[in-house]
């Protein structure tokens, strides 16, 4: 049985996780509180405010501060087959508030836009407030079904495609490079925006995931969305487009940023020496280390724990397990039951807008070290063959 303070621990933390003392919340997607590189940025905020410049204390340029686009840029140039232009850079607040900034550029209440079936949960909620019309475009284990997008929009104009392409939210599955050539001539014919969500692509364990999908932002229309949450700290609110740079021109005409200015350009300048003094690729390393690590253990645990009849796949990169209860199981109904058992979990439901896929279910690896995923994947496995005997 795990100690009781290794949970109280981390609650305590992360307040924002609002969670009784001894619950293991399998469904969390963020990192351990521990796994945040507190040393190395209070050496990059140092580093930033020796200098004599203040300039990252202003309103900033409305694409993101010149200086933090350069570094980043050289950055993805080190990590991607094409060299990234600071010009095709324009930086956001996150993932969440770039896509809540896309849905207001380029859709307007009503429009369709196209989602993968699953997809990720909170991207749904921003879609829904802004009242889209969404279309889902099934998932295999190859990623998103190009026959069924093409199939679409042969009778449909969306406003724009958002898809998930390596190490898919919730599904972990990644679009192959066949299929995301496919994509790309596909968009290109028909003009249609792809918003590719590519947050976890850093994050891969046992294999290399084909080129991102934002290195062909010169052929068709293309945003690529990255962000620090993933690969540094949530709570930075720091993350970037990808994209041509004639579409970064028309963005930055914006009233949000022509208003305002850039967005977090002293976080972005605290970032900026993060990247400068050595310390992301390594931290970014760090992190593969410990989640392949948890990636072998929870899974394992997974296997002794649950009935045979419940299928996964082990994931190759990213946050999270997607699990296949039979086609009879709706995974919300004991939900209530688990909590009871101290473990809970996101049920399948939440990843589809149709609130459809009852039969499955998201669990994660990214929040609680080894001996808690144990625990946690142990109670869980008795709560579910309590329900099922």
């Amino acid at each position: 049985m795990i100690g009781y303070s290794i949970i109280v621990n981390f609650n305590q933390n992360l307040p924002q996780i609002d969670l009784p003392p001894d619950m293991i919340h399998l469904g969390i997607g963020q990192p351990s509180s521990y796994l945040l590189p507190i040393n190395e940025m209070e050496k990059a905020a140092a580093h930033s405010l020796s200098k004599e410049s203040r300039f990252f204390l202003a309103y900033g340029e409305a694409s993101g501060n010149s200086t933090f686009r350069e570094t980043l840029a050289q950055f993805l140039s080190s990590q991607y087959p094409n060299k990234v232009d600071p010009g095709q850079l324009l930086i956001t607040n996150g993932n969440s508030q770039a896509l809540d900034f896309i849905c207001t550029l380029f859709a307007r209440p009503g429009d369709t836009v196209l989602v993968e079936e699953p997809s990720y949960f909170l991207a749904l909620k921003i879609f829904a407030d802004h009242k889209l019309n969404l279309v889902s475009i099934p998932v295999d284990d190859n990623g998103l079904i190009i026959s069924a997008l093409e199939e679409k929009l042969e009778t449909l104009e969306p406003s724009f495609l958002y898809t998930i392409p390596t190490y898919h939210n919730p599904a972990s599955v990644t679009l192959t490079s066949k299929r995301r050539q496919d994509l790309v001539r596909i968009c290109a014919q028909k003009d249609l925006l792809v918003v590719a969500d590519e947050v976890y692509h850093f994050l891969n364990y046992s294999d290399e995931p084909p080129s991102p999908v934002g290195t062909w932002n010169n052929q068709c229309p293309l945003i690529s969305l990255g962000s620090f949450s993933k690969i540094l700290a949530p709570g930075l609110r720091l993350g970037w487009m990808h994209t041509r740079s004639d579409l970064v021109e028309k963005i930055v005409q914006s009233g949000l940023l022509v208003s305002g200015g850039g967005l977090n350009p002293f976080t972005s300048e605290i970032v900026n020496s993060f990247i400068f003094l050595g310390f992301l690729a390594p931290h970014i390393q760090r992190l593969k280390t410990v989640y392949r690590k948890r990636i072998d253990i929870f899974c394992n645990q997974l296997k002794e724990s649950l009935p045979d009849q419940i299928e996964f796949k082990i994931p190759k990169g990213g946050y999270f397990v997607w699990l296949k209860f039979p086609e009879d199981i709706d995974t919300n109904s004991f939900r209530k039951k688990a909590q009871k058992q101290h473990v809970d979990f996101y049920p399948g439901m939440l990843f589809s807008h149709k609130k459809e896929l009852k039969n499955y279910m998201r669990l994660s690896f990214a929040f609680y070290d080894q001996p808690v995923l144990i625990e946690g994947a142990h109670r869980f496995g008795k709560v579910i063959s309590s329900y099922l005997s």
